[in-house]
């Protein structure tokens, strides 16, 4: 199932053992088979061909200028015998990023992932997610929280050491459950499935259910919880576990579940959800061939795991 998922295809061979040694990173950047993908303001470099984006490899002979200017250098691991590196160019100010890379590599474009996720090849969407994260990491990393010293970059990337009291840190992400919550038995026989809708969405987006695993409980206990929090269900069955897919937006993985309630009554959390309703198999094939783009109902974008999960729904009915 989770090979269907976008950000779920990378073939790189990460070599991450070979990291803690600095020679074998040095020549790796230095061959001249070594490639960089660059990132800006959370931002990954494209060009657009036939206006489908494609990943910029500049060669490291071309790359001279990216990598001097990077705020990290990141060893992402290898393609076939090709070292790939990610050089991300941080939080500069956009007038010194363009200028940066309007020389570098002049007619290519920074974009957000999300925004061409659901259109690029799962590769290159698997390796844009890989960097993507990395780079945020170490972004949101620069004190120890121990001592508050600086940390420094290690590992080709892989970890950051304390310049003061040499505490490590190892990459991190936030566990997230999702889940598609059905009817047990609903009283007219029609299944449906409930969507919500969150506050922060600028359309009338409807998904699946989420939330972040909180400290001292089990993917099914924050299933349960998540949903009797967000919409006021108990769920009735053990939640079963589907799919997950890495979520570099900015720092997590979805985990994906499945599972039913008894109850038919919504009561949402509205520091969460504008609304939660229960839907159709009918209802949402309509949704997915409207064409009203300004004032119809939408699914989530095809490159998430919630949108695997209500595809999964729909296709057994």
């Amino acid at each position: 199932m989770s090979s269907a998922l976008q950000y779920c295809s990378m073939s790189l061979t990460r070599h991450t053992d070979l990291c803690r040694d600095s020679d074998w990173l040095n020549q790796q950047l230095a061959s001249d088979d070594a490639k960089v993908l660059t990132l800006w303001a959370q931002k990954n470099m494209v060009r657009m061909q036939n206006g489908v984006p494609q990943p910029v490899y500049l060669p490291i002979s071309e790359a001279a200028l990216i990598l001097g200017n990077a705020k990290e250098v990141i060893y992402l691991g290898h393609e076939h015998n090709t070292p790939v590196f990610a050089a991300d160019l941080g939080v500069l100010e956009e007038k010194e990023a363009t200028r940066i890379l309007d020389h570098a590599a002049p007619g290519t474009e920074m974009i957000e992932l999300r925004k061409i996720g659901a259109v690029i090849d799962p590769e290159t969407g698997s390796l844009f997610a890989y960097a993507r994260g990395l780079a945020y990491w170490h972004q949101q990393n620069p004190f120890c929280a121990r001592c508050g010293s600086q940390m420094q970059s290690r590992q080709g990337g892989h970890a950051r050491r304390c310049t003061g009291c040499n505490k490590e840190l190892f990459p991190r992400i936030d566990p997230a459950v999702i889940m598609l919550i059905e009817q047990a038995q609903p009283s007219d026989g029609i299944p449906r499935c409930l969507l919500g809708r969150g506050t922060k969405w600028e359309k009338k987006m409807y998904s699946t259910l989420a939330g972040y695993v909180d400290a001292g409980e089990s993917l099914e206990q924050a299933v349960i919880r998540e949903v009797q929090e967000e919409a006021g269900l108990k769920v009735s069955t053990t939640p079963i576990y589907v799919a997950s897919q890495p979520w570099p937006f900015p720092g997590s993985i979805m985990l994906g579940f499945r599972a039913k309630t008894h109850e038919i009554e919504i009561s949402i959390d509205t520091n969460e959800l504008v609304d939660a309703r229960w839907f159709s198999r009918a209802e949402i094939r309509d949704i997915v061939a409207s064409t009203d783009q300004e004032n119809a109902v939408m699914l989530p974008p095809t490159d998430s795991i919630a949108r695997l999960l209500i595809d999964q729904w729909l296709a057994e009915g």
